[in-house]
């Protein structure tokens, strides 16, 4: 019923072959898998958090490094690569220290971008709202690298997102709806936890995403849309939910 995936465990890790060959023996070759990118190449500073122990506060030295970025994940990734639909790069919110500007960012992600090996569906999700501007969308442009549009607690929400002229930085389309707006995470999993049912129903969200949906089959472009447990409670109930309508006026 779902015929992909967003792999979040990526993030936290650089997999090893018998991984992802473990992982990819368990779907079709017709299944497509989103991952995001291990935060080695897209946390310039470790959060201040017990997961990241001695390292919490302190600069990360492989930020934006295409090189670690090709040798410790892509090749291993690499007889994968037609299965793979879409690699993103989760920027999380940049308060303070390097790049804390949407000039500095920009510049830092154009030299990165360039740097990338061909042959991949490459995305960027970012959580500044203020870096959502033209010279943000051309930098993804000029790269045919995808915006993502993401509900999250403090982004705007993905219909105000898909409103903003020149969005649309390739002929992909790419969602990840996380939160509600306003929302911290941690008062998501309290509240949704064990994510067995539908809780509490996103109407601006889910209305978001059905216009992607519209704008993919209208157009014909390739859409990836990806759906949390944290945003209503249980993810393939909202999915069934925004994507009922268009079940039902397909041609048998």
């Amino acid at each position: 019923m779902f015929p992909a995936v967003c792999g979040d465990f990526a993030f936290y890790q650089f997999p090893e072959d018998a991984f992802w060959a473990k992982l990819f023996r368990q779907t079709p070759e017709t299944f497509r898998w989103g991952f995001k990118v291990p935060e080695q190449i897209t946390v310039p500073m470790w959060p201040v958090h017990p997961r990241y122990g001695a390292l919490a506060g302190l600069e990360n030295p492989t930020f934006l490094d295409a090189t670690l970025l090709e040798q410790a994940f892509l090749r291993a990734l690499e007889p994968y690569q037609k299965q793979t639909g879409v690699l993103i790069f989760e920027f999380g919110a940049l308060r303070h220290g390097r790049l804390e500007t949407r000039g500095e960012f920009v510049k830092a992600l154009d030299g990165f971008l360039s740097r990338l090996p061909a042959g991949w569906r490459y995305a960027v999700e970012i959580r500044n709202p203020e870096f959502l501007r033209p010279d943000y969308f051309a930098c993804l442009r000029s790269h045919d690298v995808t915006h993502v549009y993401n509900a999250w607690t403090r982004m705007p929400e993905i219909a105000e997102q898909i409103a903003i002229p020149d969005s649309r930085t390739t002929d992909l389309l790419v969602a990840r709806a996380l939160l509600r707006r306003g929302r911290p995470y941690e008062d998501a999993v309290r509240q949704f936890a064990p994510y067995d049912r539908v809780q509490e129903v996103n109407e601006p969200v889910r209305r978001g995403l059905r216009e992607l949906i519209d704008i993919a089959r209208v157009d014909g472009r390739p859409a990836f849309i990806f759906v949390n447990n944290r945003l209503e409670g249980n993810s393939p109930g909202t999915i069934v939910s925004i994507t009922d309508r268009f079940v039902a006026s397909s041609p048998p």
